[in-house]
């Protein structure tokens, strides 16, 4: 082997970038980031939902393509740890058992709503010229119905669940109940816009990336609820159109920690610290953590 040596004062610049790799999205991580097999699977869309441990790269890769996906003029949404609030839903929202309402469908519908109405917004405030009458409708809609900017993004998910909750705890007759319920299940509010939504993703890609769904976990009934519904959420969006991208990541401890969640482990894209990246082994593909070393 052969060995190599630096003088000392080239190793005090040597740059190892920062804790997180996807902290250097400015600093570089686009230059050096290794494309591995997991990368590029999700590149093509073949997977949209990452489940791995902790540090193994899904954020460094989400950052990586949302630069690139931007770069090549896509619509790129992305939510972080900062846009929801694990102990905020459990105070906002009342419990499964009072009313015994089931909150994974009602939390697979509200997510479905917030990526809609966030699409949606994007293409209002970047006023995208749409076929006869279809622009109109969406801007209307966002102009009518969310204009107040300074909302996080999670307040249409908060607002949707809210109302769902009102009907199926409220007093209301059984065959009202049923009908408001089979409204907001059904998206009966913004289903007449979804081929306009259809058209913008026609015409150029749209990404939407959640991800660091591990911060504040609480294993709370909420928390889980909120997780397994954009599990379903994802999927449901995903079959709209080809080119409109709903992708998230999640941490394998909370996979294992969410039961509901076994159903959708063939559709998931694991990725494991194995010696070799995009190797193959018991059916789960593998990539390598990035890292960086640049002596200037």
């Amino acid at each position: 082997m052969v060995r190599v040596s630096l003088p000392q004062e080239s190793l005090s610049k040597v740059d190892f970038g920062a804790p997180a790799a996807e902290r250097d999205i400015e600093r570089g991580l686009d230059e050096y980031f290794v494309e591995s097999e997991a990368y590029s699977r999700v590149k093509a869309g073949a997977k949209r939902i990452l489940i791995g441990g902790r540090g193994i790269g899904k954020s460094a890769l989400f950052q990586v393509l949302a630069r690139r996906e931007r770069d090549r003029g896509s619509y790129v949404i992305e939510l972080s740890p900062e846009d929801y609030s694990y102990e905020l839903l459990t105070q906002t929202m009342a419990s499964q058992d009072r009313g015994s309402w089931a909150k994974r469908g009602a939390y697979a519908a509200a997510w479905k709503y917030l990526i809609y109405v966030l699409i949606m917004k994007e293409i209002s405030t970047r006023r995208i010229q749409l076929g006869m009458g279809a622009g109109g409708q969406i801007y209307r809609y966002i102009r009518d119905n969310h204009a107040n900017q300074q909302a996080s993004k999670l307040a249409a998910l908060v607002s949707y669940l809210k109302r769902m909750e009102g009907v199926k705890i409220g007093r209301y007759e059984a065959a009202v109940r049923a009908r408001e319920l089979e409204r907001l299940y059904k998206l009966e509010e913004i289903n007449h816009l979804l081929p306009a939504l259809k058209e913008v993703a026609r015409r150029r890609r749209v990404i939407v990336l959640v991800d660091e769904l591990d911060r504040g976990w609480d294993s709370s009934e909420d928390a889980r609820a909120f997780v397994a519904g954009l599990f379903q959420a994802c999927i449901s969006v995903n079959s709209l159109h080809d080119n409109l991208r709903v992708f998230m990541s999640l941490r394998r401890e909370l996979y294992e920690d969410i039961p509901e969640l076994g159903d959708y482990s063939f559709i998931a894209f694991w990725i494991s610290p194995l010696r070799n990246s995009g190797s193959r082994r018991d059916g789960k593909f593998s990539t390598i953590p990035q890292a960086k070393m640049n002596v200037s």
